[in-house]
């Protein structure tokens, strides 16, 4: 998978995290290949903090946003856990997305994942890009890895650090979730890079690709 400079890519997500977990490294190889990148996630997880630290969350995505070389990091105030019940009006600000960038790829949430504010955003997301972009579902860690089978590979190889680095901007997660850390997110590049032959792979599953 290579991008054309100047194609313009869009990585969408339920939840701050979920894009650097399931796509960040393949992003960070179409950034340096000269594509524009673009994130949207679609609740700020505001109700998992205090009343004082509940920007935090956001504050991280946008600091692992600039990790990354985001052009414009997009992040909207649905409810979390209750993104099934907004699919309406998330597929609206969806197709304001597409026709305000135009993207060439478009990245989302595998449309199985068990989570439901994940798979919810994934089927939001079908109904409005229907354009002529690609569509490529991510693996989320512990949530899509379930019933997960990729049939595209991306040698995130030399990405890996950068990878972890923007992971390492959620602190919040670090300390809340046992699996959140290195060797967690290591591992899964780890095993998928073993399946297709590179060191560290990210793992997808085609949705609709343009060639």
């Amino acid at each position: 998978m290579k991008a054309k400079r100047g194609n313009i890519v869009l990585a969408v997500g339920a939840h701050p995290d979920d894009i650097e977990m399931g796509c960040g490294g393949t992003l960070a190889k179409l950034k340096a290949e000269g594509a524009i990148l673009y994130t949207a996630v679609m609740t700020k997880c505001e109700d998992e903090l205090t009343r004082k630290e509940k920007d935090k969350r956001i504050m991280e995505y946008y600091a692992a946003s600039k990790v990354l070389g985001v052009k414009k990091a997009y992040a909207y105030d649905f409810p979390n856990r209750e993104l099934p019940e907004h699919g309406t009006e998330m597929t609206d600000e969806f197709s304001g997305l597409q026709r305000s960038l135009r993207p060439d790829f478009i990245f989302i949430p595998f449309l199985d994942d068990s989570h439901q504010d994940h798979s919810a955003v994934a089927h939001s997301a079908i109904r409005s890009f229907r354009a002529n972009e690609s569509v490529i579902q991510y693996e989320i860690l512990r949530y899509g890895s379930h019933t997960f089978t990729p049939n595209l590979f991306v040698d995130i190889t030399e990405y890996i650090s950068l990878k972890i680095r923007m992971l390492g901007c959620y602190g919040t997660q670090k300390a809340r979730r046992a699996y959140f850390d290195d060797e967690s997110f290591r591992g899964l590049a780890r095993a998928r890079g073993a399946q297709a032959g590179y060191d560290y792979a990210e793992g997808f599953v085609i949705y609709k690709m343009l060639w």
